[in-house]
């Protein structure tokens, strides 16, 4: 059921993380490593830009109608039939989106976890699971959220203390030697692992202020970026940029890899067990969004009555979309980025532009940029300058591909301090507002 609960600012921002980071690390790692080589560790600074634009595009939504999702939103700008056609060509894009990644997920369980267990029960089991939280409150979601992705990013954020002695820096080098190429075709593929961004849009109803919305999802992609950056670099550094290209759940791999002592060589067991709930989490948002959508056609906006169909439908489709493994991790690393992209860009466009015919009075505007927001824009954009400057002299000698390589580490690092620290400012404002 729709309800119409506020979250605060944390609770946003941390949902983004479980949006982003868990479903990206086992099969997109091979995608972006068969593009860019061993480059690939800085193919997440691109998508930067591109999540801080779209939590910008939520805060002049929210500026318009912060009482209305975007949904309710479309219909009300381009009207019940306009307006409907794009809702639904959201929603079966969304719909697209989770089919892909349940398919991978329970591909992958039952050819490397339960290897028992039929792929469909695992579908149907997960598929319970996500109509339990689209039953009940938004509330349930967000707390479960905090406890599960806290404890997820405490002990991920520690993987390359764990992999410590596996980790050959030759596996790496030459850093930039490819050329500007390599790292831009991973950059672009580390597109698509940001485009499910869109969903937040779902949410705006929950949000107290606009200015909360682009603060949470700001820093959830800088931070998010920055942990896909670690787990990247210890994939390429222990498993090899040849071997992860060629490696199909190359995340489990890299986990199997830790060895604490000769008495803990099982620490990938407990990592699966914080990594499951994360990755249901971000199945049962996406599943919430497409619920919240098929309810904006209804007048009680509610969806209780389309959950459990709407559960069996999407299992189905699931079970009987993709032949094969292969083919579902190709369509979600490569083929989902033009969909994806053209879906926004119609959505999204048709959304500011009718918006705009309406002329209604948006609210003031409740946030400037601040030091720490130029600060961001600023470690960025040294970050990109100095991976396309190593990419120029990295192939004459390897000490200017290594000195690019750590100014662009100690750009992120900043660029992540920068970020958590305009949050902490706009929540001081808020606190004292």
């Amino acid at each position: 059921m729709q309800d119409r609960m506020k979250v605060s600012t944390i609770q946003m921002s941390m949902l983004v993380g479980s949006l982003l980071i868990a479903s990206n690390m086992n099969t997109m790692p091979t995608a972006i490593t068969m593009a860019a080589q061993q480059d690939a560790w800085f193919a997440y600074l691109f998508p930067i830009p591109y999540g801080i634009f779209m939590a910008y595009l939520m805060w002049r939504l929210m500026r318009f109608n912060p009482d209305k999702n975007m949904y309710e939103m479309m219909q009300y700008s381009c009207g019940k039939w306009l307006g409907g056609l794009l809702n639904g060509i959201l929603i079966a894009y969304l719909t697209l989106d989770l089919i892909s990644q349940l398919r991978i997920y329970s591909d992958f369980f039952s050819s490397s976890i339960l290897l028992r267990t039929p792929q469909i029960y695992i579908l149907l089991m997960t598929m319970l699971l996500l109509s339990y939280y689209a039953g009940g409150s938004m509330e349930h979601l967000f707390r479960t959220n905090v406890v599960f992705i806290l404890l997820f990013l405490s002990l991920y954020a520690l993987t390359p203390l764990f992999l410590l002695n596996e980790i050959d820096l030759h596996k790496l080098k030459p850093f930039l030697s490819g050329g500007a190429v390599q790292p831009l075709k991973g950059g672009v593929l580390a597109l698509s692992s940001f485009t499910d961004l869109i969903i937040f849009g779902s949410f705006l109803h929950h949000v107290r202020k606009p200015r909360d919305i682009y603060i949470a999802m700001k820093t959830g992609v800088i931070y998010s970026a920055m942990m896909l950056t670690i787990w990247l670099f210890c994939v390429v550094g222990v498993i090899s940029p040849i071997l992860s290209s060629r490696v199909l759940y190359i995340g489990w791999i890299l986990v199997q890899q830790i060895h604490v002592t000769d008495f803990l060589d099982r620490i990938d067991l407990f990592l699966i067990s914080l990594y499951v709930p994360v990755l249901l989490i971000k199945f049962a948002a996406l599943y919430i969004a497409i619920l919240t959508g098929i309810a904006s056609y209804t007048k009680k906006k509610k969806f209780d009555f389309i959950n459990l169909p709407m559960g069996i439908v999407i299992t189905i489709l699931a079970a009987i979309s993709f032949d094969n493994t292969d083919e579902v991790s190709l369509f979600y690393a490569f083929g989902m980025l033009p969909i994806s992209f053209g879906v926004q860009i119609l959505f999204l466009g048709s959304l500011f532009i009718g918006l705009a015919f309406r002329r209604q009075k948006s609210m003031p505007p409740d946030m400037r940029l601040s030091g720490y927001g130029i600060g961001v824009w600023l470690t960025l954009a040294g970050a990109m300058a100095v991976i396309f400057a190593g990419t120029m002299v990295g192939n004459m000698r390897g000490i200017y591909g290594n000195i690019s390589s750590t100014l662009f580490i100690c750009f992120l690092v900043l660029c992540v301090y920068m970020s958590f620290q305009e949050y902490n400012k706009f929540a001081a404002q808020g606190k004292n507002g």
